[in-house]
């Protein structure tokens, strides 16, 4: 029993001399990889905050966010837009309104109303409601501070429409005051100064739908109906009675119909005597033979392209379309080879004579390149 009990105690003895870590050295196991986090449950990103932002009703300013969405769950209505990322925002202040399009019946809208009483969708063949314009204000103190919210490009815009009108202003009542002085001494028509004024004003907005493509009948049956119309809307403002609208619409008929048959007027606002129809048929004719005369005889000459340009302008005769298709068959930038005397050919091409341009000419009986001598005139700009 003893010798057991001895056997023991050294043992133990020996295990505590070899926990010593000053009487051994341990062997420690190291990771021979770097250990990553796991990639399954990792995406924990933010999230996009979609859905409305202002609701049925809500008031809404210019460029206020409506609707974050993915793809067009709802689609952009009156005065809204959208967005590459279908972010649907406002266009003007307003109200909210979401609603179903009759036409669409499917989709869903969201527009914004003007004003808090409109409901949308309004009847199709209603007119859509715009906002034309802005009250002025009389206070300088506000005028001032709504002129300092300004953009740069709005106001630079502001400047630019300015002059525009400026000059457009500037344009009328040089065109009128021209007219004025006309009618009664050119055209002898000794009216008087209301007359007179009524009767210019009738042709400059002649003029001004000439200058966009209508021709001068129609232009006066507009100018016409557009008188009619303004005394129309006399009579349902209260204004005047019905049977003093037709007496002044019979007396603006006489008035127009005095008017157009002594003057007319042409899209560059240039007044010339007004013809018949035979007689402004035999003034094209006229004009056109004296046209086909010039071009073959005086072709290379200097003042050729001055004078056939006004025969081409003479005031009255020929609409728009008709004066560019003369001005490329007799005036063109380059005269075509067929005009006798555009075409001089050249013996030595190493010494051609002074005055003149070489060229490579492909001569069509002979199938065979030719190098011949034009005149300068021939490429003379128009």
């Amino acid at each position: 029993m003893s010798l057991v009990k001895g056997l023991f105690s050294s043992t133990r003895k020996s295990i505590d001399l070899s926990s010593n870590p000053s009487h051994m050295a341990m062997q420690i196991r190291t990771a021979k990889k770097r250990v990553s986090g796991s990639k399954t449950n990792n995406k924990d990103s933010k999230g996009r905050r979609l859905g409305p932002k202002k609701h049925e009703g809500h008031f809404i300013k210019t460029s206020e966010i409506i609707m974050r969405q993915r793809g067009t769950r709802i689609h952009p209505g009156e005065n809204v837009g959208i967005g590459l990322d279908h972010t649907l925002f406002a266009l003007e202040p307003g109200y909210v309104r979401f609603y179903y399009d009759p036409f669409h019946p499917t989709r869903k809208y969201v527009g914004v109303a003007l004003k808090k009483d409109i409901r949308l969708p309004k009847p199709h063949f209603e007119p859509r409601l715009r906002r034309f314009g802005y009250v002025p204000i009389d206070n300088p103190a506000k005028a001032e501070i709504e002129e300092a919210t300004q953009s740069r490009k709005e106001i630079l815009a502001q400047d630019e429409l300015n002059k525009i009108k400026e000059s457009k202003l500037k344009k009328q009542t040089e065109l009128v005051n021209s007219y004025k002085e006309q009618l009664n001494s050119v055209y002898n028509l000794n009216l008087e100064e209301s007359d007179l004024e009524n009767a210019s004003q009738r042709l400059y907005n002649i003029y001004q739908l000439c200058s966009v493509g209508q021709s001068l009948k129609d232009a006066r049956t507009q100018v016409t109906f557009n008188r009619y119309y303004d005394l129309s809307l006399q009579v349902r403002r209260g204004e005047i009675s019905q049977e003093e609208c037709k007496e002044l619409q019979k007396a603006v008929k006489e008035f127009a119909e005095k008017i157009d048959n002594a003057v007319g007027v042409e899209f560059a606002g240039i007044l010339f005597k007004n013809l018949t129809e035979q007689e402004h048929t035999e003034l094209k004719t006229s004009l056109k033979e004296k046209l086909a005369t010039l071009y073959k005889e005086n072709a290379l000459q200097k003042d050729y392209r001055k004078q056939a340009r006004e025969i081409i302008d003479t005031p009255g005769a020929f609409g728009v379309e008709e004066r560019t298709h003369l001005a490329n068959q007799y005036v063109p930038d380059v005269l075509p080879l067929d005009v006798p005397g555009s075409v001089i050919e050249i013996e030595d091409p190493k010494k051609p004579p002074k005055g003149l341009v070489v060229q490579k000419i492909f001569d069509q009986e002979a199938r065979k390149l030719k190098i011949v001598g034009r005149p300068k005139e021939v490429f003379a700009s128009v």
